[in-house]
């Protein structure tokens, strides 16, 4: 009488010694971001980067992240924009009766930029405070961690926010406008080129990561 082939596949090489047939090789997936073959895609075994708690976002999905949560306050900054020039311009009789009126003012876009961008920092703020995902970043399944896996810190992500998007607060005001968005591409630059944890200065100032979520 022959002996039964054990369970399983049959063309599956025989487990390392202690190892049930059917069980998982090589340590199984329990750990996600642990050793074996890496999440993602990522080449077989590749660590991740000191400090790290995950694999990292892609430059471009946080990219994608950031355009999906500015078009919202952009859109609020046009509108309120627009209807505040109609309400401080001069009109066109005032214009006539003094030529050196101009039809434009710093005073609507400044004042749209803080309310708007405003709004925007402290909406980055608080759903990062909340589980380190703005609606953006849900979307892209990214979000914001602690360097190292730690809790994330609320004066840490504050300041952040005050970094960027805060700085766009600056958009109305001439000059300053121009200096916040080379601030805005700098910080772009940094995602790019940083090592090993592609961190923004805000990142580097707060002692943040932006990370993948599991799928």
């Amino acid at each position: 009488m022959t002996a039964e082939p054990p369970p399983g596949n049959p063309y599956q090489p025989p487990p390392p010694p202690g190892q049930p047939y059917g069980g998982p090789q090589g340590g199984g997936y329990d750990n996600p971001y642990g050793a074996g073959p890496a999440p993602y895609g990522g080449p077989q075994g590749a660590p991740l980067p000191p400090g790290a708690p995950a694999p990292l976002a892609e430059w471009w999905e946080r990219l994608v992240a950031r355009i999906i949560d500015n078009i919202i306050f952009s859109v609020v900054y046009v509108i309120l924009s627009s209807i505040l020039t109609s309400i401080f311009a001069p009109s066109l009789a005032d214009i006539l009766a003094n030529p050196t009126l101009t039809p434009g003012s710093v005073l609507p876009a400044l004042i749209a930029g803080i309310i708007a961008f405003g709004a925007y920092a402290a909406y980055d703020y608080v759903l990062h405070s909340k589980d380190g995902q703005t609606l953006g970043k849900k979307v892209m399944k990214i979000r914001l961690a602690g360097v190292g896996g730690g809790a994330l810190d609320s004066a840490n992500v504050m300041k952040r926010s005050a970094i960027f998007p805060g700085v766009m607060v600056l958009y109305g005001i001439p000059i300053l406008g121009w200096l916040s968005s080379i601030f805005v591409l700098v910080l772009g630059v940094l995602i790019l080129t940083d090592k090993p944890l592609q961190q923004g200065l805000h990142d580097k100032l707060a002692g943040t990561v932006v990370v993948k979520v599991p799928r």
